[in-house]
């Protein structure tokens, strides 16, 4: 899998963290979005995109209110949970140009409009919509439409992703970097 040069095992989640826990949009969602992420950026050799998505799909759903339709959690989230670990993105080597890049890409996540795909953060917005669409196999068959997708190569990520959410749908881990070890081989 893709290496994309961060500290796997500083990104750990707690229920704490969220401002109101669920199953549904909880760690384990959390976790695939972040895997589903370095799949994807790993497909289109993108590093600099592929971090930055990562960093966002870490804090993408942690705002959220409720399980249904909200079009602010994203901007919530670079609110109240992007200053909570900021200090952590910045002791990595992320720069003001990616903060930006993943203050927009969690904020459009939650919104239904789209970017241009001139925008300089395109494909980091991309990504974490994708990536986060792609565990939409978690609501049923019927919940993940490819047609949907921004990027060509999430189409062949499908199956990874059932794959990904059967395995981890009812575990409980760690940190990052123990669903990372443990299910980074469900992609092959």
């Amino acid at each position: 899998m893709f290496d994309i040069g961060l500290d796997f095992s500083r990104f750990s989640l707690s229920e704490d963290d969220f401002s109101c826990y669920s199953i549904k949009h909880g760690i384990n969602h959390t976790y695939r979005v972040m895997i589903h992420c370095i799949s994807l950026g790993g497909k289109l050799k993108n590093i600099q995109s592929t971090r930055r998505s990562f960093c966002a799909a870490f804090i993408h759903d942690l705002a959220r209110r409720h399980d249904g339709y909200c079009t602010k959690h994203g901007l919530w989230a670079v609110q109240e949970k992007l200053p909570q670990f900021s200090g952590m993105f910045h002791s990595m080597g992320l720069s003001e140009d990616d903060f930006e890049a993943i203050e927009l890409a969690v904020v459009n996540h939650s919104e239904r409009n789209e970017i241009s795909d001139r925008h300089l953060y395109y494909t980091t917005v991309a990504l974490l919509k994708d990536a986060d669409a792609l565990d939409r196999v978690r609501l049923g068959e019927d919940n993940l439409n490819p047609k949907f997708f921004r990027l060509d190569e999430s189409q062949h990520l499908i199956p990874f992703a059932k794959r990904l959410f059967e395995q981890t749908k009812d575990r409980k881990y760690k940190s990052f970097a123990d669903f990372f070890s443990e299910n980074k081989k469900l992609e092959t």
